[in-house]
């Protein structure tokens, strides 16, 4: 499908934990008490902050990456042409200026004359060229390829093979070695807060090719050339940055910022809890009975984050002949299964800020372009509790399969306790009403491969979630598109859901931002309550404590949190 936007300014958190797996993804109980705050530890206290990554890095190839902790490692060491303040907005990194044509379609970037790669190389316009055709490359195989289509640029829809494009038709052009040119079919509102997004950073083409397939796995195989440079990676233990010299801001960096920055790859919460409380760790997420117990913690913070945990359903790629997946094909089991969760009482449990989630856009992502009314406003709750309707579908869909309906729930094991525990809840409210379901617990980067990372589909139902690259409603919206075979797991394939999105993006809505708000309003409803072909459960919360040793970090929430501007007080 192609992707259109128009101009929308929406609302943006300044305390949200937007794309951040590192702040707001690992959740379990502790019967510890007020946690003392530690000063910054691992080494010399002056010197280094010691931060705990609820969930490992996936991947360094920004070409590759999908998951938050991956992101903010990227953005430590990598820079973009433009990158997110305190506020979220866009400012300029690696692009000294730019200019946009009058009629918002054409963006030239003059990329800073003391930009350079840690190998000394100065960084080009080439770099994004080569960098975003790449993405594109169907040999790459990006999860992310399809991001160029939804930022409006020019043959965006490149990644496709059907298109009868080729990656070089992307509308991304090298005038010389610092001018970027880049073209848009339509104005995009959050174009520039999307270069923000590794996704969009640049790639050495020499280094890369002379790595080949170990390029971006271990740290001889990264060049950086952002404000830090990775220094170690101990993949399920830890990764370690330490201020960049050969960067374009170094001396305001050496001025401010923590000169050394350690990742602590800790799933458990009560270890992390534990390690913080020994002064090994300068930020902790608590979640439970941590939770009260340390909210007179100095340095605790509880907020809304941007993540939206739902429900995937596999019902259209039954490419493994699952039986399970089989009887998701059926409305009245994908209804029941809607209607049985007790979604407030879930997410009261987890006792970290989670809220209900009212549908699969969350809370305060995006702002209504003409009046400002938040979009769940605007939307109402459309998710609903009824457990006597659950066993009313429940029953019906017996009789239409005749037979008992048995699941299996994938979900993440090393994601945090809270999806543990969610899990296990689902189980217990779906057996309530006469499901059997089988729990399938599976590491983060096997529960992605089985899902659809490797066009595998092989499961039934899943724990999933969406963390927003931008702050606007079609980052969620495009998921479920049929032609999305990234990221549309369960093969949802609606012609009423594709022509909503279709009309708010490439149609009526490129000049009427009412009749596109009023679009995507109407393809949730389509999404969640007609088909109920995703079924929405929690908007995650992200309680956690900070060291006052050192200030926070910049919580965003739409695209990546950012733990590059920590000052140790």
């Amino acid at each position: 499908m192609k992707k259109v936007l128009t101009i929308l300014l929406p609302l943006l958190l300044t305390v949200g934990c937007g794309g951040s797996a590192a702040t707001s993804n690992a959740n379990g109980a502790s019967e510890s008490g007020t946690a003392n705050a530690p000063a910054a530890t691992t080494g010399d206290a002056k010197t280094v902050v010691t931060v705990q990554a609820p969930t490992p890095v996936i991947s360094m190839d920004t070409a590759i990456a999908t998951d938050g902790t991956s992101f903010i490692a990227q953005t430590m060491c990598i820079s973009g042409l433009m990158e997110l303040d305190e506020n979220g907005l866009p400012v300029e990194d690696l692009a000294e200026s730019y200019t946009v044509s009058d009629d918002g379609l054409v963006y030239t970037f003059k990329i800073r004359d003391n930009a350079n790669w840690s190998n000394g190389e100065p960084v080009t316009a080439n770099d994004f060229v080569y960098a975003w055709q790449r993405v594109v490359n169907p040999d790459t195989a990006s999860d992310y390829n399809w991001i160029f289509e939804t930022a409006n640029v020019l043959n965006g829809g490149c990644y496709d093979p059907e298109s009868g494009l080729e990656p070089e038709d992307l509308g991304v052009v090298a005038i010389d070695d610092k001018t970027l040119e880049v073209t848009l079919v339509a104005p995009s509102g959050f174009f520039l807060g999307l270069l923000a997004f590794p996704t969009f950073f640049p790639v050495n083409q020499k280094f890369a090719e002379e790595k080949g397939d170990q390029f971006a796995l271990s740290v001889d195989n990264i060049l950086a050339c952002g404000p830090y440079k990775l220094i170690s990676w101990d993949p399920g233990y830890s990764f370690e940055f330490e201020l960049n010299e050969g960067y374009w801001d170094a001396s305001n960096y050496a001025a401010k910022y923590a000169p050394k920055v350690v990742f602590r790859e800790i799933t458990d919460t009560q270890t992390a809890l534990m390690e913080y409380q020994s002064g090994n760790l300068d930020t902790v997420t608590l979640s439970g009975e941590q939770v009260d117990a340390n909210r007179d913690a100095e340095g605790f913070q509880n907020r809304l984050a941007g993540y939206l945990f739902y429900l995937s359903l596999n019902a259209n790629n039954n490419v493994h002949n699952r039986a399970g997946a089989a009887d998701l094909a059926n409305l009245n089991v994908r209804k029941a299964i809607s209607y049985a969760i007790d979604r407030e009482t879930l997410a009261a449990s987890l006792n970290d800020g989670s809220i209900a989630a009212g549908g699969i856009i969350p809370v305060a992502l995006a702002g209504n372009p003409n009046t400002g009314a938040d979009f769940r406003d605007d939307a109402g709750t459309i998710t609903s509790y009824d457990v006597d309707k659950a066993k009313e579908f429940y029953q019906k869909a017996v009789e239409e399969l005749g037979h008992e309906v048995t699941l299996e729930l994938l979900y993440g094991t090393d994601e945090g306790d809270s999806i543990i525990k969610a899990a296990e809840q689902i189980q217990f409210f779906l057996e309530e009403v006469g499901f059997t379901i089988n729990l399938n617990g599976k590491p983060k980067k096997e529960r992605l491969d089985l899902a659809g990372n490797a066009n595998e589909h092989d499961y039934d139902f899943m724990l999933t979630r969406w963390g927003p690259d931008y702050a606007d409603p079609q980052t969620y919206m495009d998921l479920f598109v049929s032609t999305n075979t990234s990221n549309n797991d369960g093969g949802y394939n609606s012609a009423e859901y594709d022509a909503l999105v279709f009309d708010a993006e490439s149609g009526a809505g490129i000049s009427d931002s009412s009749v596109r708000w009023k679009d995507f309003i109407d393809a949730e409803v389509q999404l969640v309550e007609t088909d109920a072909a995703i079924v929405p459960v929690f908007q995650a919360g992200g309680a956690m404590i900070i060291s006052p040793k050192i200030s926070s970090p910049e919580f965003h929430s739409a695209g990546v949190d950012s733990y590059r501007h920590i000052v140790i007080k």
